[in-house]
């Protein structure tokens, strides 16, 4: 059993996809398939169970989890031991303040654990302050919105929002597949202040002849959760975020949405940046879509 086969197997364990856990671990996926195999060979068990689109631990690879996590860690413990003395590099990232919060953890938790001799400084803002960072240099890279214009950046896409109506699974719409923009007139709703799309939505509302009933202003997206799913009122926002006892649903009249993805200057690429750019675009966004629950996994 090699180090960099139970690497493999922890990566597929947290991105629940073969061609994720590929990019992730730096390696073809033929080469990542060809090791896991060569672990299975060894254990004389399947560790994974391949349906049509979906893969989870076998009985065997459950009870490998809790092992194969804590031998990494501590191959990981030992070589920060030993190389304690070497000078922290630095990540600085701008931030989107729209970014979903719990996804943002899990990557920046996952990245610092693959690299103990990284430092991680955050900066929150608005598209146009980020963009403004980079040029000046206060941060290496940042999560926001594609430009509208060439300005001497790379953009790799990490997911696309689309505006929905967020209601409590309680509420009356929460049955229906779609909600006719009209139907919202009149009705209590909780405003986002910071949305990069706010003129549209209201634009669009107002084209519609739609006046809600605005009962409460936020500019923090888990306040603006809390508060629907307590029954305050409705809020649209991105269908990336997410919270118990939400629904979120579309809304016929409503089509407005933004890519998301990590920016930096074209002249500033390194091996530091292009390691953050791999672990993000192989992070799982969407929780439906990522299938397994992220499990901190460590290189």
């Amino acid at each position: 059993m090699d180090i960099y086969q139970l690497r493999y197997f922890l990566a597929i364990v947290e991105t629940g996809n073969f061609s994720r856990a590929a990019e992730r671990s730096f390696v073809s996926q033929p080469t990542l398939s060809t090791g896991i195999k060569k672990l299975e060979a060894e254990l004389g068990t399947t560790l994974f169970s391949r349906e049509a689109r979906k893969i989870s631990l076998t009985e065997a690879g459950r009870r490998l989890l809790p092992h194969a996590r804590t031998i990494i860690y501590e191959c990981n413990a030992a070589k920060s031991e030993v190389s304690r003395r070497s000078p922290l590099r630095r990540l600085q990232l701008g931030l989107l303040r729209t970014a979903p919060t719990q996804r943002i953890s899990a990557l920046v938790n996952d990245f610092a654990k693959a690299h103990g001799d990284i430092q991680i400084s955050i900066k929150e803002g608005a598209a146009a302050q980020l963009q403004r960072w980079l040029d000046e240099g206060r941060v290496n890279v940042a999560l926001s919105i594609r430009p509208e214009t060439e300005s001497g950046l790379s953009f790799a896409r990490l997911y696309r929002w689309k505006y929905m109506l967020a209601i409590p699974t309680s509420h009356s719409f929460a049955s229906r597949s779609l909600i006719p923009l009209a139907e919202l007139d009149r009705l209590d709703f909780l405003h986002r202040t910071h949305c990069e799309a706010e003129s549209e939505l209201t634009r669009a509302f107002a084209n519609a002849g739609v006046s809600p009933n605005i009962v409460f202003r936020t500019d923090q997206d888990d306040k603006a959760l809390a508060l629907v799913s307590a029954g305050l009122g409705l809020c649209m926002m991105p269908d990336i975020l997410s919270a118990p006892g939400i629904a979120l649903l579309p809304v016929d009249g409503i089509n407005i949405g933004r890519s998301i993805g990590l920016l930096w200057r074209k002249t500033e690429e390194n091996d530091l940046i292009r390691s953050f750019q791999m672990f993000a675009t192989s992070h799982g966004w969407y929780p439906e879509r990522s299938g397994n629950k992220n499990l901190a996994w460590a290189r």
